[in-house]
């Protein structure tokens, strides 16, 4: 029972509380989430409907939703041959994400203290000679998102573990990806006669197991520098534009002779990979808007 007193009296003799005060800046963010093949200036939109692919199929879709597990701010993580030659710093007076104040050989973070030491090895790495990256924070994507007509777009108003950021810089953008989801029809526009002059009901339900999509900052703008000679309040519109390609690598003709084509975690896994690497094959989008008010 002595010990939380004894620790109070000590803070207390330093000047120094667990409050980590505020941040360095605000974040605010939201997704934009969309399917580039319905755009008309991609040449694929057929008469009723009808989306072409490269290899001269159409589908006809009545439902596309990506779900998002978050997105993710992150920074490069130094590497261990960086620490040894001593390029790698750390520095008091401009504290790293989620750490707000350092004195007395700490720092406040996310409302815990953490010693100089501790911050500097994790900041410097630890061995194995390749750079990893540091996760920033975490924005949960709550909703699929749907992708046809116009697509959706969402707020993301929650931050793991705060929307208040430390000093630093952050410089990638991440999408982690959970399930693809496609309900629809196939046919062939070839006259190849592949599917036998069938139209199949396609139904997708494909677990993406936490892949990801990646956006370096220094190819949209630069780096995002946070500290006290920036405005406090930051505003990030992140887009995903599902690649036009999604669709365009799978053979259809060799999935089963029947009236209905099913993809998921058991059946056609050929075709689940495909479209996982037609899904990668998008470029994400990032706008960032800063202010004090």
């Amino acid at each position: 029972m002595f010990k939380p007193l004894l620790l109070s009296l000590l803070l207390a003799a330093t000047g120094c509380t667990l409050d980590p005060g505020r941040g360095f800046a605000q974040l605010s963010a939201g997704l934009w989430s969309s399917f580039r093949a319905l755009d008309p200036a991609q040449g694929r939109v057929l008469a009723g409907g009808w989306l072409k692919t490269s290899s001269s199929y159409a589908l006809q879709l009545s439902q596309l939703e990506l779900a998002v597990r978050e997105l993710r701010l992150r920074r490069a993580g130094a590497t261990s041959a960086t620490a040894s030659t001593g390029s790698c710093s750390f520095d008091p007076q401009s504290p790293p994400f989620g750490c707000t104040l350092c004195h007395g050989e700490h720092c406040h973070c996310d409302g815990k203290l953490r010693s100089y030491d501790e911050l500097r090895a994790e900041l410097c790495g630890g061995g194995g000679g390749a750079a990893s990256a540091v996760i920033v924070v975490r924005l949960p994507v709550l909703q699929p998102q749907a992708l046809l007509g116009t697509g959706t777009r969402q707020e993301l108003a929650s931050c793991v573990p705060s929307c208040e950021l430390g000093a630093g810089t952050f410089d990638e953008l991440q999408l982690v990806l959970e399930r693809l989801r496609l309900s629809g029809t196939v046919r062939d526009e070839s006259n190849a006669n592949r599917l036998g002059g069938r139209q199949p009901k396609l139904a997708v339900d494909l677990p993406l197991g936490g892949a990801a999509l990646s956006l370096k900052l220094a190819s949209a703008g630069g780096a995002v520098a946070i500290g006290h000679d920036q405005p406090y309040y930051l505003t990030l519109s992140a887009s995903l534009p599902v690649s036009e390609k999604l669709l365009d690598g799978v053979a259809w003709e060799g999935l089963g002779g029947g009236e209905s084509i099913v993809i998921d975690d058991k059946q056609n896994s050929a075709a689940g990979e495909a479209l996982l690497q037609g899904l990668t094959a998008t470029t994400l989008g990032v706008q960032t808007t800063r202010g004090e008010d």
